[in-house]
């Protein structure tokens, strides 16, 4: 096309941009509005297609954001297998990429008889054109894109045509930056939108007391994610459509505090690149609604702990003529302790534990989390630096495990497991009225006081009172070294004897005992022979001077030998 016949009709130009202004001004989106950019110049400059490029979000290549004349088909193939690489130099450098870099027009009059061109050149010979002008798009002096005219002839582009272009390819820039700027601010109300309703159903919630099940169902809504609360321990306090085999991949996990301390997580199923910064600002402010509601569960589970402290101190304490009313009031806070009880008491072996606040809050919060396991519940508080359980004689823990020594035994377990405590004695009574608790715990706090100075670092010790053939009057003594001294008088020979010889002289007579002094059930037991356990028992008695056949050595021995086992002595 001559500058002759490139006079362009002033009427239709001005039409021409007059719609791009309007479309900028209006609701078009922008990929429409670089469509119609397109479709004017190839109108006005008669091009057989146009396309309009801008960078990638890396700006390591050009990709066609709008065109005229181009199949949908051809635009994406192009788009994601051969867009325009702006790390390219040389004659292996698209047309499109010198405009954009260096900001000059580019023309080119025939393709087909231009030496040395690049593989760019395949893609012209499958659109089927043999002309281009490639015109920067500049915004405030910057280069932001480009304009492609394409010819399916050759064609001279002289300087009229190329000053329409240029001046076309200003408008649009200026076109799409104007659209840019609507869609960004378009997109910072939808943000403030959401902002408002994520602050708001989340407040609501706050305010409803829905606690943390109705924080985790509302962010869940929100994200439309699977959402999991857990404490510090790996205990789920709320879940919303969470797989129920927790099989979720890698997610985000954001921390809720509460006095500086780590004391809960929110995790998403979503990483970090799968949520928008308004999300990520969701799941922030769900921490805080979550510390909230475990600042208010917390509030009120110190409220029940100093409640139940102070009935299992009086409980425990008194000399059974108000038992009525504390009964009732046991009966008031939830519990009924009417029938038989079982008393469960654990002692960390940590001689810092009992003055430690800290230490004594998070033995009760760990016994707090077992305790809501077991059916029934039992009735859990600190008393005079031991954790103290009263529970049903046939409670039910999880695995189905019954009794009071299992449940105690597995209680230890969760302490330990969780880290509550490093190691510890523990001990459980028989079952018996309330009335009888005061001195059951005497007897209990006795026995663990023995077996407490002689814990290993790695050991970990439950006495069942049960299983204690002993006098319990004699465990409530306030001096367990006289009871240890005591013991090594009686069996001190046998006690030494068994260190050096490595035998079982204190074993075969513990046996034999239980046994009734039955030497052949107490052979079987043992699976020795009974003359074997006969010859035992004869140096047993060298030894100690105790001759189990008379009833006054047979107390002693029995007395002895009880201490000796619960004190970790032989």
């Amino acid at each position: 096309m001559s500058s002759a016949t490139l006079k362009p009709d002033l009427a239709r130009w001005l039409d021409a941009l007059a719609g791009i202004g309007e479309a900028v001004g209006g609701d078009e989106p922008v990929i429409d509005l670089v469509d119609r950019v397109a479709r004017t110049a190839c109108d006005l400059l008669g091009y057989d297609f146009c396309a309009v490029f801008l960078p990638t979000a890396d700006r390591r290549a050009l990709t066609i954001v709008g065109s005229h004349g181009l199949s949908p088909d051809y635009v994406a193939q192009v788009n994601a297998d051969r867009p325009i690489l702006l790390d390219v130099r040389g004659a292996e450098e698209a047309p499109t990429s010198v405009a954009f870099r260096t900001g000059e027009v580019v023309t080119l009059e025939d393709i087909e008889t231009t030496p040395g061109i690049g593989p760019w050149g395949g893609v012209a010979q499958e659109q089927g054109y043999r002309a281009l002008v490639s015109v920067p798009l500049r915004r405030a002096g910057v280069v932001v894109g480009a304009l492609n005219g394409y010819r399916t002839a050759p064609h001279r582009f002289d300087a009229v045509e190329i000053g329409l272009v240029t001046t076309l390819a200003s408008q649009v820039a200026v076109a799409l930056g104007t659209a840019q700027l609507r869609s960004r601010e378009q997109d910072t109300i939808r943000e403030l939108r959401r902002a408002e309703e994520v602050h708001a159903l989340l407040t609501a919630t706050a305010l409803r007391g829905e606690g943390v099940s109705g924080v985790a169902t509302a962010l869940a809504e929100l994200l439309a994610r699977p959402v999991l609360i857990d404490d510090v321990y790996g205990a789920a306090l709320a879940e919303a459509r969470w797989p129920s085999d927790g099989a979720v991949g890698e997610g985000v996990a954001a921390d809720v505090t509460l006095g500086g301390e780590v004391v809960a997580r929110v995790r998403v199923t979503a990483t970090e690149d799968d949520l928008s910064p308004l999300d990520m600002r969701a799941v922030e402010h769900a921490t805080v609604v979550t510390a909230l509601e475990l600042m208010r569960a917390r509030t009120a589970a110190e409220v029940e702990q100093r409640l139940r402290g102070s009935l299992v101190a009086d409980l425990l304490s008194t000399d059974g003529a108000d038992m009525a009313a504390l009964l009732d009031r046991a009966r008031r806070l939830g519990w009924d302790l009417s029938g038989e009880q079982t008393l469960i008491a654990v002692r960390s072996a940590d001689p810092q534990a009992a003055d430690d606040r800290t230490a004594t809050e998070r033995l009760l919060a760990g016994a707090d989390r077992f305790a809501a396991t077991v059916t029934p519940r039992p009735l859990a508080a600190v008393y005079r630096g031991d954790l103290v359980l009263i529970a049903a004689p046939f409670a039910t823990a999880p695995g189905r495990i019954r009794g009071a020594a299992a449940v105690a035994r597995r209680l230890v377990d969760h302490l330990t497991d969780t880290g509550v405590i490093g190691r510890a004695v523990a001990g459980v009574t028989p079952a018996a009225a309330a009335v009888e608790l005061p001195g059951l715990l005497r007897t209990l706090r006795g026995a663990m006081d023995l077996a407490a100075d002689t814990t290993s670092d790695a050991t970990t010790t439950v006495i069942d009172l049960r299983d204690v053939a002993i006098d319990h009057l004699l465990l409530q003594l306030d001096d367990p070294q006289r009871l240890r001294d005591y013991a090594t008088t009686v069996l001190g020979p046998a006690l030494e004897y068994d260190r050096e010889h490595g035998s079982e002289l204190l074993r075969t007579a513990r046996v034999l005992l239980e046994r009734d002094l039955d030497r052949r059930a107490a052979a079987e037991a043992l699976h020795l022979h009974p003359n074997t356990v006969a010859q035992r028992m004869r140096r047993l008695e060298a030894l100690t001077g105790l001759r189990p056949t008379r009833p006054r050595d047979l107390l002693q021995l029995s007395s002895a030998l009880t201490v000796a086992r619960i004190a970790g002595l032989g």
